[in-house]
């Protein structure tokens, strides 16, 4: 048997035995999270995603797609969006940015309802693998706590900016 049927029947194997819950499926960790832009309107934040693959091969992943969510008293207030494609993972441990772009007036408004900028949220989303004869889509529910306080006080001093730019302009027209 060449090497190539041999990939393609052991493939077909882990995801028989896979899809009949034998094996687990990779683990997927958000292990850290940077500010690396900010506007008057959005954030950029880029985070740094750990991937537990426990199968012998890698894989690519086609897409990765997720929405985060601030937790305030009972109510899920969208913050932002963030998905990538075409992301190669190894056999074992992997890591990977993806890139979020977040909502500054949802998180100002998260920040106010939970007087706090400590926010915990909750990560949705979907890890979409191809497998050659199947795609496999991991689902992503992540539940963590982040520190929105350099994301609020760049808002700010973007807003003030913003705001003394427009007296001046007002100014220079009088």
């Amino acid at each position: 048997m060449d090497f190539k049927k041999f990939l393609i029947l052991f493939v077909l194997m882990v995801v028989i035995v896979g899809l009949s819950g034998c094996l687990e499926p990779p683990k997927v960790e958000v292990i850290e999270n940077k500010v690396q832009s900010a506007d008057m309107n959005n954030t950029k934040f880029t985070i740094k995603v750990l991937v537990d693959n426990p199968y012998p091969i890698g894989v690519t992943i086609n897409k990765i797609s997720l929405d985060i969510y601030a937790l305030v008293d009972g109510d899920k207030i969208h913050l932002g969006h963030g998905e990538q494609d075409n992301i190669k993972i190894s056999s074992g441990n992997s890591t990977f940015e993806l890139p979020i772009i977040i909502s500054n007036e949802k998180i100002v408004e998260a920040v106010l309802k939970s007087k706090s900028s400590k926010l915990p949220v909750e990560i949705n989303g979907t890890i979409s693998i191809n497998l050659m004869i199947t795609t496999v889509n991991i689902p992503i529910d992540i539940k963590r706590e982040i520190d929105v306080s350099g994301v609020i006080s760049q808002s700010i001093k973007n807003e003030i900016a913003s705001n003394l730019n427009n007296i001046q302009q007002m100014k220079q027209t009088d």
